[in-house]
């Protein structure tokens, strides 16, 4: 029913390394379209050693997801980096609508009945947790991560049937997500404290050195 949220019940799965067959039924979607201002350049060009984040972040999903897009404000930006060209560039119909404007372009342009949204600034994601949600998903519109009664919009699973919602709180001016999420039915996947890092965002310089500091730690 529309308006309702529900928490999904953690179960234990096979990781999906050990499957055979990748997710064909979603397409992943990552949203690199931002303005960035706080970073100072743009954040779909950040760098971990020496390779492109977003690249990265890409190349993961691509080992769960049949089909894998970019969702840029502009394709020009990408002209002459040729890292770039195996990856379908959706730009974006929506402009100054912020990520619900990204959603709602890859919604229309992919073929498939949902889209995995994620973030450019998401640095490398959790493929188990993914496939974790994937598993969970049932009949829901959207099934978005929670942590602490906290939402994250760009970590979750979209329908197709979110669109008409979608358009029209942009045209009432309302660009959140989260904002669509009481007419529609939403299931909460809620994050355990092992899995909080994959809603880690870098906004500003800051972050990215207390994440490089953080992750140097750990190796």
């Amino acid at each position: 029913m529309s308006g309702e949220f529900h928490k999904k019940q953690k179960q234990e799965v096979i990781s999906f390394e050990s499957a055979d067959k990748k997710i064909e039924n979603v397409t992943a979607a990552i949203l690199c379209g931002g303005k960035s201002r706080r970073m100072g350049f743009d954040k779909a060009f950040l760098m971990e050693d020496e390779q492109y984040l977003l690249l990265q972040t890409a190349g993961r999903l691509q080992s769960l997801f049949e089909q894998v897009v970019l969702v840029s404000n502009t394709k020009a930006k990408f002209v002459g980096r040729t890292d770039f060209t195996e990856f379908r560039i959706l730009e974006d119909h929506y402009m100054e609508k912020g990520p619900m404007g990204g959603i709602s372009t890859a919604l229309e342009q992919v073929q498939t009945e949902y889209v995995f949204i994620m973030a450019c600034d998401m640095p490398l994601p959790d493929i188990g947790l993914i496939d974790r949600m994937y598993r969970e998903l049932e009949e829901e519109q959207v099934l978005v991560c929670s942590h602490q009664r906290k939402l994250e919009p760009l970590l979750a699973f979209y329908h197709k049937s979110c669109l008409p919602v979608f358009k029209k709180q942009m045209e009432i001016g309302e660009l959140k997500p989260r904002s669509a999420f009481p007419a529609l039915n939403v299931g909460l996947y809620c994050l355990s404290d092992t899995e909080i890092n994959a809603i880690v965002n870098l906004n500003t310089p800051e972050d990215v050195q207390n994440w490089n500091q953080k992750t140097s730690k750990n190796e």
